[in-house]
């Protein structure tokens, strides 16, 4: 296994970069590569300062559909009335001037935010309440 290397000028360099200066950052890197200065470290980060990465696609990074809290509450309130799904989505997407698949979109990003918080199902209480030995 490769031992990482530290390096301060890049470090230095991420520093600027981080704080939202990346115009001095870069001016610096320009002059120590004036310089012949030429870490491995520090030639990866002028890679990704001339050719940055494209973004990421994935859905994590995505904003989430518009309304999404009040779309998932509407959701449980009129499923709790005994409306199907389907009906239910209708009436939202009536409601909020969205389409259908936006709707299923926002109710499936509130999903995703109530699952750490929802609360494990517990054991059923036991049929008796006496202790082993003892008599009621």
């Amino acid at each position: 296994m490769a031992k990482a290397r530290y390096c301060p000028r890049t470090a230095y360099l991420r520093r600027l970069i981080e704080q939202g200066r990346i115009i001095a950052a870069k001016q610096q890197a320009g002059a120590w590569l004036r310089e012949a200065y030429a870490s491995p470290q520090f030639l990866s980060l002028i890679a990704e300062l001339l050719d940055p990465a494209k973004p990421d696609r994935d859905r994590r990074n995505r904003r989430p559909p518009a309304q999404w809290l009040d779309i998932g509450e509407a959701f449980d309130a009129i499923r709790e009335d005994g409306f199907t799904r389907d009906q239910t989505i209708l009436i939202l997407s009536d409601r909020f001037h969205r389409s259908a698949g936006l709707i299923d979109k926002a109710l499936d990003f509130y999903r995703d935010a109530q699952r750490p918080y929802s609360v494990a199902p517990t054991a059923p209480a036991p049929l008796v309440d006496t202790v082993a030995g003892e008599r009621a």
